[in-house]
């Protein structure tokens, strides 16, 4: 029977979140020391894909990726359950950021200022703590997904793979923080990792229907 890897990895180094930025000028050495871990899970006879989300920062960490591992690997695509988790601003989905007025240059049904972004609890709330992700994953009931959503909606997407494979399968897929901190909490039952390191992975390894996972040393069964 052929395994399943899906490797969910945070993207590569990036100088802040005033917009959506490109990767930092030094972000190739993480993901270079990432390489052979990939390679490593594959065991020499899998073959890759590779997936990423519609940021720079993620598209352009799984392109590196590709190019190390397998240039004759698909073009990286960016794939809609991989996403940040969906916030509404104005009746407008929202990327996550650092400031009022990066939320509000998404707002593209109802134009509205920094002002009015930071008028709404949850969105000032998050703009000014000191740790924007953990804020977002224990909140009661953020204006969009909670983190629980996300966990859900994340371990759906690595069981819609079972059965699809007839080889070894490695599945790179590039996100964010908050995607792998809402997995590891509410999907694993773990303690919060806090942020994650650059290029840091959850991975799930499928075999027939069996979902098992590993993250920073601990193994399970889901």
């Amino acid at each position: 029977m052929s395994h399943i890897t899906i490797s969910f990895l945070r993207h590569g180094k990036v100088t802040s979140y005033t917009k959506d930025m490109p990767l930092s000028g030094d972000a190739q050495a993480d993901i270079d020391a990432a390489v052979p871990r990939l390679r490593a899970l594959g065991g020499g006879d899998a073959r890759y894909i590779f997936l990423g989300t519609r940021t720079n920062r993620s598209r352009d960490t799984a392109e590196a990726l590709r190019r190390a591992i397998d240039p004759a690997a698909p073009d990286v695509r960016a794939v809609w359950g991989l996403r940040n988790p969906d916030l509404y601003l104005a009746g407008s989905r929202v990327e996550m950021g650092s400031s009022a007025a990066f939320f509000a240059s998404q707002s593209d049904v109802l134009e509205i200022e920094p002002d009015a972004v930071t008028a709404h609890p949850f969105f000032d709330g998050f703009i000014t703590s000191s740790d924007r992700i953990g804020y977002w994953l224990r909140h009661d009931a953020p204006p969009g997904e909670a983190a629980a959503d996300v966990a859900r909606r994340l371990l759906h997407f690595a069981r819609s793979f079972a059965g699809h494979s007839d080889k070894p399968l490695v599945v790179a897929c590039v996100t964010h923080s908050p995607i792998l901190r809402a997995m590891v909490v509410h999907g694993l039952g773990l303690d919060d990792p806090k942020e994650p390191d650059w290029l840091e992975a959850v991975n799930f390894r499928l075999e027939g229907e069996q979902l098992s996972f590993e993250f920073r040393g601990v193994t399970g069964i889901l």
